[in-house]
Order: structure tokens, then sequence, then C-alpha cells
């Protein structure tokens, strides 16, 4: 092998590390370490440790044998750490999950009354949300000299000294930022540091370089996963949606129009435009709902059968006695972001077509069809696309998805053969970043290697 490109996914569940030989044109198999959760003792909390993650990805890069000429980080975004005057963490990452910005102080939570004071509405899990919180919870750490993101953390890590600048696409989970301007509103910030004199992450341009490690490596500022994974799994931005089917859906769609649906969020996009993107609450775990009913059944009749056992079952059912629209499933289990109290239904039923077979493709092609409705609301720009790129272990691994994509949709289907989009997607940023690559050459290189 020769000189090669590392993208590195900091996931909640794993940390992953995708290597890329341009000169052999060769993608190395994803490898990955555990990201277990952190124990606080908080019961709001859902924490991780921010050296261990670093430990993780110093053993990831350790076993890189080729010479490695630039790295690029992306990954779970949305929330926080602390970290002292030398830039070392001084607190565990409140992750994206943790919902301590919900706790009661003085009878009001840190949501609710930060929307009293700036008329700001963050989601929780947000990291401005969260420090907030931490303030009037008073868990700051008394030698804390600032916060950032994991993505932050372990770019300043491997450069070996704290940056104050990020891509676009890591600020804006923060909330209360601008895709459009690249700003935070001011209020926001006023309220949640609590002085002007206090500044946070500034925007970095599109595939900048934060500092080299000791051993001369260039390192990219960080970049969302979903902005790494749209990089590094379409190549044909205005004609291709990309579609992930994880615990929850996601579609995502290439614009320079900075209008996009209410139901659906603007997101930055390398300075090359903007993403629009659609998400749902479940996709993968809605599929999961109707599995451990199945097995729940089973089990209860006596019979002695492991979990995959019940995903096989689930899949001939549905490809020999299932009769695509025949039983409608409504998989909004846990709600939608813009309607958090709706619930998921079936029907209509009758005496005929509740079926095993049926509720299998029922389940998914409402999956399916929640991510559909994205695009209808997209117009236009969901007008333009000829093909979705689809991505997730049930596209890879259950054809019953692939059907209902194409059947939904009525466009091809490409399913991405890259075991880690977003890590490939990263690799590819910091190709780019030192000139490796050029954007047309991106887009050849993501066409051939996403098929293979």
């Amino acid at each position: 092998m020769g000189m090669v490109h590392v993208g590195l996914d900091i996931g909640t569940t794993n940390i992953a590390m995708v290597v890329l030989d341009l000169e052999a044109g060769r993608l190395l198999p994803a490898i990955s370490l555990a990201n277990p959760q952190l124990q606080t003792g908080e019961l709001y909390s859902y924490a991780q440790d921010p050296h261990a993650i670093e430990q993780a990805v110093r053993a990831l890069l350790a076993k890189v044998s080729s010479p490695i000429v630039s790295i690029c980080v992306t990954g779970q975004v949305h929330g926080i750490l602390y970290y002292d005057a030398s830039g070392l963490a001084v607190s565990p990452l409140y992750t994206w999950l943790d919902r301590r910005a919900m706790e009661q102080v003085d009878g009001i939570d840190s949501q609710q009354l930060l929307l009293e004071k700036t008329g700001v509405l963050l989601p929780s899990g947000y990291g401005l949300l969260a420090h907030y919180a931490n303030r009037r919870l008073g868990k700051v750490p008394s030698d804390a000299a600032g916060f950032c993101g994991i993505l932050e953390y372990v770019t300043s890590r491997l450069v070996g000294k704290p940056i104050d600048k990020s891509d676009p696409s890591c600020l804006c989970p923060f909330g209360a930022f601008d895709p459009i301007s690249s700003t935070f509103e001011e209020r926001v910030l006023l309220e949640v540091l609590g002085s002007k004199e206090k500044q946070f992450l500034g925007s970095c341009k599109p595939f900048e370089v934060a500092g080299y490690t000791p051993d001369g490596i260039a390192v990219t500022y960080p970049v969302g996963d979903n902005q790494a994974g749209f990089f590094g799994l379409v190549s044909d931005w205005f004609r291709s949606a990309l579609v992930s089917m994880g615990t929850s859906g996601q579609i995502s769609l290439f614009s320079t129009n900075t209008e996009c649906p209410s139901s659906m969020e603007l997101r930055p996009f390398l300075g090359q435009g903007y993403l629009h993107v659609g998400a749902t609450l479940t996709a993968g775990k809605a599929y999961e709902t109707l599995h451990d009913l199945i097995a729940s059944i089973l089990r209860s009749a006596g019979m002695d059968i492991s979990d995959e056992a019940v995903f096989d079952l689930m899949k001939k059912e549905g490809k020999n006695k299932g009769i695509p629209g025949s039983l409608s499933v409504d998989t909004r289990f846990n709600g939608s972001r813009k309607e958090p109290n709706i619930r998921g239904s079936i029907g209509p039923v009758n005496l005929e077509n509740l079926t095993f077979g049926n509720l299998v493709l029922g389940t998914i092609d409402g999956i399916v069809d929640e991510l559909y409705q994205f695009g209808l609301e997209s117009g236009q720009v969901f007008d333009a696309v000829e093909s979705i790129v689809a991505t997730g272990s049930s596209v890879r691994k259950n054809l019953l998805f692939r059907e209902a994509l194409n059947r939904k949709f009525n466009r091809s289907t490409i399913v991405a053969q890259v075991d880690d989009g977003a890590g490939f997607g990263a690799a590819l940023i910091g190709a780019v970043a030192i000139g490796a690559l050029s954007l047309p050459q991106v887009k050849t290189v993501v066409a051939s290697m996403i098929r293979s």
C-alpha cells in the first residue's frame, strides 16, 4: 500500500476507522472498537469517557502500517465535554442522548427557561443547552477553560492544542446556529455563556486543515456525520438522494436553495450548498419492535428460537406470503419531530389481511413511506432526483427493504457497499484538504467505490 487517508467515525456505539489508499484505488474494511456508556450516577445522564475515546482512536491509528497523510474526524454531534487550559478533558462527554436540560431548577427546566429568556427552543441534548443546564445544576468543572464537542476534542488532541473553530456541520448541532450566515444567535450565546467576553467556536473554511500531528500528518477540522456520509456515498448530488436506515431513518437532499420544508432541517454542506434533511424517530427500531412481538409469541408457545432466527422467519414470511399494500402500518411508534405526541397504527384490518407476512411488509412499507413523505414535501428538489443511494444494515441485509424503496420511490436504488459511509466521506475530505483530490475527482471515486 502507498500513502493513505484516514477517516475516524466517533459513533455513539462504536468508534470506527476507514483507511483509503487512493494510489491503489482501494478502501480497506472498516475496523472499530466499542464506545460504551459511562455511568455517572445521574439518572438523566448519558455520558461517555473522552479519555477512553482518545485511547481508542490512537489504538486504531496504530494499526495502520502505511504512511498516513491526512486524518479527518466525523461522528456524533450535539453533545459537549469540558476541557482545561491545557486542552485536556475534565468532564465526561455528555452525549446527544443526555437529558440534563429537562431537570428542574427552581421550578423550571433549562429548556423552558432558555425559551422564555431568548424565544429559542433547543432540543434536549444540544450542546449549548447542555452547558446552560450544567451552569444551573452547578455541574461545570471548576477548572474548565471551555467546552466543545467530541469531534473538536479528538481533533484538538491529535494536533496537540485546543482548536477555536469547527466546520459549520458541527456547529449547527450545538443549537441556535444559522447555516446561511454561519453564525450563532447572539442573544442565545449571551444567555448560555453568561458574558459577552466569553467566546465560543467559530466557523472554519471548507476542507480547512486544523493542524498537524507530531509526525506531520495533516488533520482537518471535523465534519458532521450526515454531511460526511453524503460526501462519501453520493456521486451525483443533484440527482441522487441519500436514505439512511439505522435505528432511526433519514433522507438527505442536496440543494443550493436555502428554503426547505418546515418539517425538515437545513444543514450546511461543506461550502457547496445545503442538505435538506428529513429525519424519523424510528426506522430499524420499528422493525425491531415487530420482531420483539413475534419473538414473544413464539417463545410463549414454547419455542426456543434465537433473535436471528426470528429475523430470518420475518424475511421468509414477508417474501413468500406478504402482499404489498394489503395492510398499512404507520410506524411513528415514538412520534415524529413535527408531531411528538402522535403514535403509530395498523389498518384497515379485515378478515383476510391480518397475517404475519402482511405485518412484515406493512411495517417495512411504513418505515419507507415516512421518509418518502419528506421527499414529496421537498417539491422541485425531490423531483430532480433520479436515484436513491441507500445505506444501513437493513438495506444491505434485507431484500424486502430494497424492494420497498423501489416500490415507494419509483426510482433506481443503489445500495452502498461501504461499511462506514461517514468514515469514508471523512477520509475523502482529508484527501481534498491536502490537495490529493479535487471535488470532481471525489465524485468519480465515490461512484466507483460505493458499488464495489
